[in-house]
Parts: C-alpha cells; sequence; structure tokens
C-alpha cells in the first residue's frame, strides 16, 4: 500500500471514532435529552476497514503532526508518490498533490550538461547605416553689415548643379539704395574731416602763444597795481594838491602885485590911460587865479577822495580778472586742444568706418547671389552623421519672400564620389570593430545588388545618444552598382570572426572570477579555468582549457 494512502485510511479511521464517540456519549448530570440519531460517518476512501480500525488514536495522531514538521523544514524533499497496488480501489491523486509532486521535482532538478565539441564558429555583426558624401560644403551667409536675407528664388532640392551655378538668389534693393547714400554722403564726410585737421593744426600753433598771453597779462597787471600802491598813487595825489598850490601862489603874487600897482598910482594924483589898463590887466589875473584855484580845489578834492580810489581799485579788479583768466586759460585751452584731437579722431574713426561699411555692403551684395562653390548636388538643409536633419525647416524657408537666418546653413552641396556609409554603433558591439573589418552592404531601396565594404574608421568618442560613428568605404559607381546618393539607407553585414574546428560553448556557461578570470563548471561540480576568444549572444569561443568530450554545466 501507497504510504499516502494509508495516511489517509488513518485520518479517517481516526474521525470515524471520535465522531462515533461523541454521539453516544451521555453526561452524569440529570436526565440526558434525547438523543439524537448519529450522523453516517463517510466511509474511508480506502476499503481495508480492518487495517484502519487497528491504528490505535495515539499513533494516528502523531502522523499528521511529523507530516507538518517534515513539511516545514525548508529544503525538505518530499517523498515520491508511491505505486499503486495492483486491484486497489484507491482514487487517482488530486490536483493539488500533483502540483506538490510536479514542484518537488523542479526543485531536484540539475544544471544541464553540455559535452564539449569542436566546429565552426562565425561571428557576424548587424548594423543599420546611411549614405554620406566623403565631401561636402555647408552653404550659409555670413554677412558683414547686412542682415536681412529674404529669399528671391532657390532652386529645388536634390538638383544637379556645376562649379558657380546659381543656388539662391536674395532681395538686393535696399541693400543696393544705403550703397548709394553712402557714396553721396562720402564727399562731404571727407570735407568736414579735412577742415578739422585745418582747425587743429592752428590750435596747436595758438594754444601755447594764447596761454603765454594769458600769463604776460597777469604779470604787467600785478606789477602795475604794486607800482601805483608803491608810488603811483602818491603822486597822483602830491600832483593834485601841487596844482592848488601853484595856483595859490598865483593868486597871492597876482594880489600883490595889483595892490602895489593900485599904491603907485594913487600916489600920481593922476592915472593915465596906460596905467589903468596895467591895473586892469593885474585885476583879471587875480580874478582869474581865484577862479582856477577854486576850480583846482575841488578838483584836487574829487581826485583825492575818489577818482584816486577808485583808480587803486580798479588796477586791483584787473588783477584779479587777468590771474582768472591766466587760470581758465591754463586749463580751458589744453582741454580744447585735446577735445578738437578727439574731434578729429572721432572724425577720421568715423570716415573709416563708413568706407569700411561701403566695401562690406558691396561685398555683402555680391554675397546675396549664392553660387555653387564645385559640382555635386544640392541638398535642403544641413548634415549630421549622414541625416538631412535641417531640410523640412528650411525648405519652407527657400520659398519666395522666405527669411533666411545669418549663419545658418540651408542648403549642402555634395560631390557624389566618394561615397562612404556611416553608422551609429551601438556600444555593445564597439568592442567587435576594428578598421580593415570587411563586410556586405546592402542598401535598402534594392537589396538584390549586395556591395562589398570595408570599415575605415571607428570613433570612441560616443554621441548623445550613447552610439558610436563607423565609416565604412564603398565600391565606386558603375554599371553593375546600383545609384547611391547621400541620405539612402542600407544594411551592414560585417565578419566580425571566423574560425574552423574550434570549441565552443553556451556562453552562459562560462563564468567570471573576482579576479576577472574565467572559469566553467565540470560535470562533476569542479571549477575548471578557461581561456576565451571571441563570442556572440549564444556561444563563446574557448581557446584552452577545454577538451573534447568534457562535459560541463549549463545554468
Amino acid at each position: 500500500m501507497k504510504p499516502i494512502s494509508r495516511f489517509r485510511d488513518v485520518v479517517a479511521a481516526f474521525c470515524l471514532l471520535a465522531s462515533l464517540t461523541l454521539s453516544f456519549a451521555t453526561p452524569d448530570l440529570g436526565a440526558a435529552p434525547e438523543a439524537e440519531p448519529a450522523k453516517k460517518p463517510k466511509p474511508a476512501e480506502s476499503t481495508d476497514d480492518a487495517s484502519a480500525k487497528k491504528e490505535e488514536p495515539g499513533e494516528a495522531k502523531k502522523a499528521p503532526a511529523k507530516s507538518e514538521d517534515s513539511a516545514k523544514k525548508p529544503g525538505a524533499k518530499k517523498p515520491p508518490p508511491a505505486k499503486k497496488e495492483e486491484g486497489s480501489d484507491e482514487k487517482p491523486d488530486s490536483d493539488e498533490e500533483k502540483k506538490d509532486e510536479e514542484d518537488g521535482e523542479e526543485e531536484e532538478k540539475e544544471p544541464a550538461l553540455h559535452k564539449v565539441e569542436k566546429g565552426d564558429f562565425e561571428l557576424t555583426v548587424e548594423l543599420d547605416g546611411i549614405v554620406e558624401a566623403a565631401q561636402s560644403t555647408a552653404m550659409s551667409l555670413i554677412p558683414e553689415e547686412w542682415a536681412s536675407l529674404v529669399v528671391i528664388e532657390a532652386i529645388p532640392h536634390g538638383t544637379p548643379v556645376k562649379k558657380g551655378d546659381v543656388l539662391v538668389r536674395l532681395e538686393t534693393e535696399d541693400l543696393a539704395e544705403q550703397i548709394a547714400d553712402l557714396k553721396k554722403a562720402a564727399p562731404l564726410a571727407e570735407l568736414n574731416l579735412k577742415m578739422a585737421r585745418a582747425q587743429l593744426a592752428a590750435l596747436e600753433k595758438t594754444t601755447p602763444i594764447s596761454l603765454d598771453d594769458a600769463r604776460r597779462s597777469k604779470m604787467e597787471a600785478e606789477q602795475d597795481l604794486a607800482y601805483y600802491e608803491d608810488k603811483g598813487r602818491q603822486m597822483a595825489e602830491d600832483s593834485a594838491r601841487q596844482g592848488v598850490k601853484r595856483l595859490e601862489q598865483s593868486l597871492s603874487y597876482s594880489r600883490e602885485e595889483l595892490k602895489q600897482l593900485e599904491k603907485m598910482y594913487e600916489a600920481d594924483d593922476l592915472t593915465e590911460e596906460s596905467e589903468e589898463i596895467i591895473l586892469q590887466r593885474t585885476r583879471n589875473d587875480v580874478e582869474y587865479y581865484e577862479f582856477n584855484l577854486a576850480q583846482s580845489r575841488e578838483r584836487t578834492e574829487r581826485l583825492l577822495n575818489t577818482s584816486i580810489p577808485r583808480d587803486h581799485d580798479s588796477q586791483r579788479r584787473n588783477v584779479e580778472n587777468v590771474s582768472l583768466a591766466w587760470r581758465q586759460a591754463e586749463q580751458n585751452l589744453p582741454d580744447a586742444l585735446k577735445q578738437k584731437r578727439l574731434e578729429v579722431e572721432a572724425q577720421e574713426r568715423s570716415r573709416e568706418k563708413s568706407i569700411d561699411r561701403l566695401a562690406n555692403l558691396e561685398k555683402d551684395l555680391n554675397a546675396l547671389t549664392v553660387r555653387a562653390p564645385h559640382d555635386g548636388v544640392a541638398y535642403y538643409g544641413a548634415s549630421k552623421r549622414g541625416k538631412w536633419i535641417t531640410a523640412s525647416t528650411v525648405g519652407r524657408k527657400l520659398m519666395p519672400a522666405g527669411k533666411l537666418m545669418p549663419r545658418e546653413i540651408f542648403m549642402t552641396v555634395v560631390k557624389t564620389t566618394p561615397l562612404r556609409i556611416t553608422a551609429a554603433v551601438p556600444e555593445n558591439k564597439l568592442r567587435h570593430l576594428e578598421p580593415g573589418l570587411a563586410g556586405e552592404a546592402t542598401l535598402v531601396w534594392n537589396d538584390d545588388a549586395p556591395l562589398a565594404t570595408k570599415l575605415t574608421t571607428v570613433s570612441y568618442v560616443p554621441y548623445e545618444d550613447g552610439t558610436f560613428d563607423a565609416h565604412f568605404s564603398l565600391p565606386k559607381s558603375g554599371k553593375d552598382t546600383p545609384a547611391m546618393f547621400p541620405g539612402m539607407k542600407a544594411k551592414l553585414t560585417l565578419d566580425a570572426h571566423s574560425a574552423e574546428d574550434v570549441i565552443t560553448v553556451p556562453r552562459k556557461a562560462v563564468h567570471r572570477g573576482d579576479k576577472g578570470e574565467r572559469y566553467v563548471h565540470l560535470k562533476n561540480g569542479n571549477k575548471r579555468t578557461v581561456k576565451v576568444g571571441k563570442s556572440d549572444d549564444k556561444v563563446t569561443e574557448i581557446l584552452s582549457g577545454l577538451k573534447v568530450g568534457d562535459e560541463i554545466k549549463v545554468p
């Protein structure tokens, strides 16, 4: 009998015994209520009732406890299902029991074994690429002065061009008008500059002279004041007083003379006509001197009290004025000369700028007709890693009345030969690439014509998306090669590694140690250090450490 079936029989017998005991038990207190008829117990799953009845209750209780302890132990293996005996009426296991059995089998499942063999190993790398021109010229306008770039007409996208062909024409009417205005204003600006230079030359000469005149005037005024205060005022006062005194003396002399004549002529008792004339003249002299003396006294008093003090004050003020004029001349005249020099320099710079601006505008006028720098095909916009990233945006600006921005790449003239393929390489494939690696390129538009290609350069500087640039050569176009133009997409298949009769194992069977060593687990569980070669997503090449026939574990 199976252990599980026996266990079920024991549990069923125990339940039946407990049910009968509870049904027929009578309490000691008082009259017992009428007993309900005992419920018919469920038949045991096993037909071996005799065996179930012989089991003691204690033994039946111990069996479940032992089973629970076994289930609680971590990692405990479940007993394998017992084989069903022939002729037994035991029912099939339930779904839950089957699930428990399957879980037990999974826990006991051992890692798969791989038998080491030799064979051929090929490592290929597949990439997506874009056809790109090896030589191209980005067209943009960098005006010196003019900023209004309004399009009149532009050739269509993808137009073949020759060197010198017109690519874009821009509006030039306003620019030509400004050039004409500058040319008309040039003679007047030149004349004003000439006059300013002449004025500066004259000022360079007159400024020292004017400074010397101001200094001399100050010195002379100071000398005059000092002389006047020392001698001049006193002399003027003395001269005024001396004039009064002289008149007083003259009047005194005339009066004395008149007095003597009158006394002399009175003694004769007879005055002759001539004597009368002499007396009259003397009287007139006295009268004259009296009048002049009165006037002289008045003038002298005015001179001493008013005119001479005023003259003194005037000379003092004159000294102050010429001193102030001298100080102003010392400050202003050099400043005026410096100002004139700066004005002339500013006019010269303005004139030079005007000449340069005129030359720049004329240069811009010629640049507003954009011409092809070499033969090729005209593409709208700028190219980045083979993709025309601004073609749609620039296409709208190259329509009539569209406006371009200075330094904006609006068109690129690409040479159709030589061409190359540029691929954005994910970082996990970068280790398989080395310059010179050969492979096959297929254009998306014509995948029936594969082309031989070779890796020329690899950049190990990542872009913002975490990819790296790789460039591949393309054969020259001919009658047997499909048409190729920059911007076309291509598929690349590269032969990164190829070996015959080598050992390869599943990649996940190779482990890395703490020190970087590689090892595998043999069938008996021992570690085996190996030397690995190339690997792809599935297998790894083993250079040493294993031999044909070895068996290793694969997780």
